[in-house]
């Protein structure tokens, strides 16, 4: 049965495509429930951060062909890769194996990604007639540049996992089958640190990428961090030779 899972790991929440059969291609149904989990885990308090990864040795060969229909009307893709990309909450995916098409967007969606050293990446919407995303397109053109794109959407090109490095795709590559391992390490540091900064972060970055940053966000997060208790917190933590124990949390 393909579906898609959720479990805590302490502030970690993965969530894991489970289609093994298919290398955990998505079904209509496994595309729906991504962003009811996000909203779940958005909502949770307890999480602060989120790790996207698939069952066995692949990460996801992309749409379900058995639902080629409904790719006609791609409304469930761009909503599930939407709800990882406005995740107020960092969002790491890990990647074994495949990671094609659909599996991609689901990847750029993502604020960050560690790959397997056996991963490959691909697009193959030009062997099927298929015009790709937008979005999904937008943000490998901020990841890679246009011409990598290009290359990845004109020939279905697959990149090994060092290229995907070297172009920027993804941050880091691991030995195989260790990439949830380093994703979840990533998660712990990042769930170790100030919560106002990485909000903060994420909104001013993704903001500045879109080029939709208006002033009155930059400077409501400069307040907030003057006015809370992670500044003081911080400052005295690292006059004191300690770590920080970071407090704040969103309203």
């Amino acid at each position: 049965m393909a579906t898609v899972d959720l479990h805590r790991q302490g502030s970690i929440a993965v969530i894991t495509l489970n289609n093994t059969g298919k290398r955990n291609a998505m079904t209509d149904e496994m595309w729906g429930r991504i962003p009811s989990l996000m909203r779940e885990v958005d909502a949770d308090p307890e999480v602060r951060v989120v790790v996207l990864t698939g069952a066995g040795a692949t990460f996801c060969a992309g749409s379900d062909i058995g639902g080629l229909d409904e790719l006609h009307h791609a409304e469930r893709p761009i909503n599930a890769e939407l709800a990882l990309a406005r995740s107020p909450k960092p969002v790491i995916a890990a990647i074994e194996g495949a990671c094609y098409g659909g599996g991609l967007e689901l990847a750029v969606g993502c604020d960050l990604r560690v790959a397997g050293d056996t991963a490959t990446f691909s697009v193959p919407p030009a062997t099927l007639g298929i015009v790709y995303p937008v979005s999904a397109t937008q943000r490998m053109i901020n990841l890679m540049g246009p011409a990598v794109t290009k290359e990845m959407l004109f020939t279905a090109v697959r990149l090994d996992a060092r290229r995907a490095l070297a172009v920027g795709l993804v941050n880091d590559v691991v030995e195989a089958g260790r990439a949830l391992e380093r994703a979840v390490s990533m998660g712990e540091v990042m769930g170790g640190l100030s919560q106002l900064t990485l909000r903060a972060s994420k909104e001013i970055v993704d903001g500045l990428v879109g080029r939709d940053l208006d002033a009155e966000t930059a400077i409501s997060w400069v307040q907030r961090a003057n006015s809370g208790p992670d500044l003081p917190e911080g400052m005295a933590a690292f006059r004191e030779r300690r770590p920080p124990r970071f407090t704040w949390r969103p309203e």
